[in-house]
């Protein structure tokens, strides 16, 4: 399989039934935009700690999903663009920033084969986040892409799930088990994410996504390779939906379930 296939695979299951998802988790998009307008900085504020302010800059969200980010940093003063190939999610993206009084623009398109004529260049940031990066046989020409599409001395911010939890890491009878390897480089079929959010007859209707998750090592040495600099890694505490009830009190502390890299391009030279 190349990325091609892979893509097309997975454009499949994200153009099924992600707009009534989305309904169903934060309801309609007028909804949920008087949520956000009422404190824009919530959804975002963890990324604004490492901004150096929003407001007449430019943010690219890659692989940005429903749009809730990129109204909220439209709200804060940015100019923002979204890249999601998902016909569904930009339809619910679209709704939400006309509720809310924002433009936002939003290509439909394989991050990777974005037309010439909407190429993402000179953006102040672009930002990466939660459950994205397994969607990419090979990091390097994301990388590399991203490396293109900033301004000299723009940033990047990925914010993913921990390969501890990701690849290791099984919950099983109110507990947590190591059943993963680590390093297994195999494509997984997996359940799309807004799967969660339908009753089971949508459910069954949707096809597998097909999935390569990485490990922290391969993630950052392609981020060398692209010519990034990387400036700081953080590794945050277990995520909620990764420990589930019965687990042992604490248990969630002591075990990393997200990170977060910043990688800048250098202000001299391409």
């Amino acid at each position: 399989m190349n990325q091609k296939d892979m893509s097309q695979i997975n454009e499949t299951g994200w153009n099924r039934h992600a707009y009534d998802a989305w309904v169903n988790r934060h309801g309609v998009p007028a909804e949920y935009a008087e949520k956000i307008k009422h404190n824009p900085r919530k959804s975002v504020e963890h990324y604004l700690n490492y901004m150096n302010g929003v407001k007449g800059r430019k943010i690219v969200n890659l692989l940005g999903s429903k749009g809730n980010k990129a109204v909220s940093f439209a709200l804060l003063g940015a100019g923002v663009t979204v890249v999601d190939l998902s016909k569904d999610n930009a339809r619910y993206a679209s709704e939400l920033a006309e509720a809310a009084g924002v433009k936002v623009t939003y290509i439909v398109s394989d991050v990777l084969d974005i037309p010439e004529t909407q190429k993402i260049s000179d953006a102040d940031y672009i930002v990466l986040e939660l459950g994205v990066l397994h969607y990419f046989l090979d990091l390097d020409p994301l990388f590399a892409l991203i490396h293109e599409g900033l301004k000299k001395g723009g940033r990047f911010i990925l914010r993913d799930y921990h390969p501890m939890v990701s690849k290791v890491l099984r919950a099983k009878d109110g507990m947590m088990t190591v059943e993963g390897d680590y390093f297994d480089r195999d494509m997984k079929e997996v359940d799309v994410a807004y799967a969660i959010h339908l009753p089971e007859e949508q459910k069954k209707s949707l096809p597998k996504n097909t999935i390569r998750r990485w490990t922290l090592g391969e993630v950052i040495t392609s981020l060398v390779r692209a010519g990034l600099t990387i400036q700081h890694l953080e590794e945050e505490a277990g995520i909620r939906w990764a420990f589930p009830e019965g687990t042992p009190e604490g248990f969630e502390e002591k075990m990393p379930g997200l990170f977060t890299l910043i990688a800048d391009k250098s202000k001299e030279g391409d």
